[in-house]
């Protein structure tokens, strides 16, 4: 599996998710950029100072600072071989609970960022002879979650723009995926509650056919994978990383 030289963008990777995508990726020798949007203290503290990584400001919702991080990149290294689409926020409440303010942010964060982040990649994208877009989704929309609306509609429609995705750019090369992880204990979980009920975490590990829940590197690895010359010919996946949690 060669991945020498190879650069990626992480979204949201200050922490969590992304973060451990982020750590996974330079322990296999890519040269990445973590991004944060408000947390730079967090994000320092987990990658500053380490060998080939830098660290950028990016708010996935603004047009304006997405085209300022792929200039930078561009200017670095004129090419790019992975976006990991990864940016996320989660506020639950059901239907009844949630106003517009809440089901706009999630679409802003989840969809727009998305496609933003995926349009501005592109030309750089496009100058490696095979590049990977990873978007990091979940199998929520699987089944019908009604303490997560907004939520579960936003990562519907961005696995059905990775699909849309993985046929349009295949022409350049360009290989999209979805990545999907099951509950994952990281700091959003601070953010929402439960964190820091281990009760909480032991029934949800039961829960799973394999017995735990994924870990931030568990999606590190699989994220890796599809980056590899062993995975050249996969295009277009919904790639669970959940140990079989969505055929519950």
């Amino acid at each position: 599996m060669k991945t020498n030289n190879k650069i990626a963008l992480v979204t949201g990777s200050s922490r969590g998710i992304g973060a451990g995508i982020a750590e996974y990726l330079l322990n296999k020798g890519f040269y990445v950029y973590v991004t944060y949007f408000k947390n730079e203290a967090l994000a320092n503290d987990k990658f500053k100072g380490k060998k080939n990584c830098k660290i950028v400001k990016l708010d996935v919702r603004d047009e304006k600072s997405v085209k300022n991080v792929f200039n930078i990149i561009d200017k670095d290294f004129g090419k790019l071989d992975l976006l990991v689409n990864n940016a996320n926020v989660e506020i639950p409440g059901t239907t009844e609970e949630i106003g517009v303010k809440i089901w706009k942010e999630l679409f802003n964060v989840r969809v727009t960022g998305t496609f933003l982040c995926t349009k501005y990649a592109l030309p750089l994208m496009k100058k490696v002879k095979r590049s990977t877009i990873i978007n990091i989704a979940s199998a929520l929309p699987d089944k019908g979650r009604p303490r997560f609306p907004a939520h579960t509609a936003a990562e519907a429609a961005v696995i059905s723009y990775t699909k849309t995705c993985a046929v349009d750019l295949a022409r350049y090369g360009v290989r999209c995926h979805n990545v999907n992880p099951t509950t994952t204990r990281t700091g959003m979980w601070e953010d929402i509650g439960g964190y820091n009920d281990d009760k909480m975490w032991e029934d949800f590990a039961k829960q799973n056919p394999l017995g735990r829940v994924s870990t931030p590197i568990d999606v590190g690895k699989a994220v890796y994978f599809l980056t590899t010359d062993d995975a050249e010919y996969l295009n277009g996946l919904e790639f669970y990383v959940n140990g079989g949690a969505h055929l519950k």
